[in-house]
């Protein structure tokens, strides 16, 4: 039964009540015991004995100080935010620029995420899943606000735009495979959530414990997997990400021992930016290094300085001269006649092997019922999975392909006529809703900022992914 939480201040008048009871008793203006002051209170407040006598309790201990605490809310349930989901929001902030000709905020972006991919955060939490995202709310060159990607991650897409279409569209004796490859994990524990069972039939039964996670790494095309380059073999970390478990010398190996012998045909490689398919060979010195490192450095590199010159204008001359990274799997490819292209930042669906995951790790939950080896399971799964699943992920790939292509075209030519549109409207509206989109796009995150014109961040705090 809930009972209603009485507040401080009606405890502080019934605490009174209860005093002055105990002073009449005790001053001799009646003969009564302590029972009888509580319930001489609870006549006269309507409250219940054994609340007066918490309350007097209260009293007592705090010295007639008395404070409620604040409600405990469970707070509002979030669904996890995948991969999928993120690129999801992602082309619904492009959509509204280039198809709805509205400028995009939380007030108006929220709902539409609401509807149409089940989003059941607060607005906060849309926020900061932009912000991830490479999304900053700036004012634009009529002093209102809208959501502005950030352009090196615009230019990373336009970027692995061309290269991917300008090989689709060369003929076929000159057109080159397109070999994506990635990593994923799964638990021991990884079931189906929901099954057919019955009172004498229990059907699966969920783990305590998620278990061993077995590493997967392999790679495919529309061909179908790269035969014999599966990898799985078990994490020891069960904490931290999956991608704790990978790091230079693994992946290296495994593009030497797995992916190369097996991709004959001189082909291009698409891999995301995890550290360790970006090892850079050619690594410039930074605000960490010594100064004879960084000396070292300019000398190899034929830049001039003086002896007497200190560090931070030293670190000036090494980024004035600081060269294009080369990576080092990058080069390890291309010694056999391989190219390395990499997924613009926070772009999951241009890769089918995210989609392709998903078929696999269905098959592994539906097979993996009672006491088995999730790892050959895994390999069984893998080797279920058929050419034509490939080829409709790649399919569907170069549909979001196209999409995002055509979109560039038009998006920053979209974006400023919406800007300098609404530079018609009057300078007192303008005015009030400024103030008005400050409040809602969470002002704090731009109080500091003053930018007549389309600004951005630092963009070299955003380089390393």
């Amino acid at each position: 039964m809930n009972r209603s939480v009485i507040r401080s201040s009606a405890r502080e008048i019934i605490y009174k009540v209860y005093k002055r009871c105990l002073a009449e008793s005790e001053a001799g203006q009646y003969l009564s015991d302590l029972n009888d002051v509580y319930k001489r209170t609870a006549e006269m407040t309507g409250k219940s004995v054994s609340t007066i006598r918490r309350i007097a309790l209260e009293g007592q201990r705090n010295k007639g100080v008395f404070s409620t605490p604040g409600k405990h809310r469970a707070g509002r349930p979030r669904k996890d935010l995948d991969d999928f989901d993120l690129c999801a929001i992602r082309q619904k902030i492009q959509f509204f620029y280039t198809v709805k000709k509205i400028a995009p905020t939380l007030r108006n972006l929220l709902p539409v995420v609401r509807e149409d991919l089940q989003f059941s955060g607060s607005r906060e939490h849309l926020r900061k899943v932009l912000i991830k995202l490479g999304f900053k709310y700036r004012k634009c060159q009529s002093d209102r606000q809208a959501l502005m990607e950030k352009p090196n991650i615009a230019a990373k897409r336009e970027a692995y735009l061309e290269k991917i279409i300008e090989n689709r569209n060369l003929p076929d004796d000159m057109r080159k495979d397109i070999i994506y490859l990635d990593e994923s994990y799964v638990h021991t524990s990884y079931k189906l959530k929901k099954c057919w069972q019955s009172i004498d039939i229990h059907g699966i039964k969920e783990n305590v414990s998620k278990g061993k996670r077995y590493i997967i790494i392999h790679a495919g095309s529309e061909n179908g997997f790269v035969p014999n380059a599966l990898l799985i073999f078990s994490g020891k970390n069960k904490n931290e990400d999956y991608h704790s478990e990978m790091n230079k010398n693994n992946f290296t190996k495994w593009v030497t021992e797995k992916l190369i012998p097996n991709v004959p045909k001189p082909s291009i490689i698409v891999m995301d930016n995890a550290p360790y398919h970006s090892v850079v060979r050619n690594k410039a010195p930074t605000s960490a290094s010594k100064v004879s490192e960084i000396k070292l450095w300019l000398s190899e590199n034929n830049i001039p300085f003086s002896d007497t010159t200190r560090k931070p204008n030293l670190l000036m001359l090494v980024k004035q001269h600081k060269p294009e990274p080369i990576y080092e799997i990058d080069d390890l490819l291309n010694k056999h006649g391989h190219t390395v292209v990499r997924l613009p930042p926070y772009h999951c669906d241009l890769n089918p092997i995210e989609l392709v995951w998903g078929i696999a790790k269905q098959k592994i939950a539906s097979r993996n019922v009672g006491s088995v080896d999730i790892k050959a399971v895994a390999e069984q799964a893998f080797q279920s999975i058929s050419t034509n699943d490939w080829r409709n992920s790649c399919q569907h790939v170069m549909k979001i392909e196209r999409e995002y292509y055509e979109r560039g075209r038009t998006l920053y030519d979209d974006i400023e006529r919406i800007i300098i549109n609404l530079q018609d409207e009057s300078s007192s509206t303008e005015s009030s809703e400024d103030s008005q989109q400050t409040d809602d796009e969470d002002s704090p995150q731009n109080s500091d900022e003053d930018c007549s014109g389309v600004e951005y961040l630092d963009e070299s705090i955003f380089d390393s992914d």
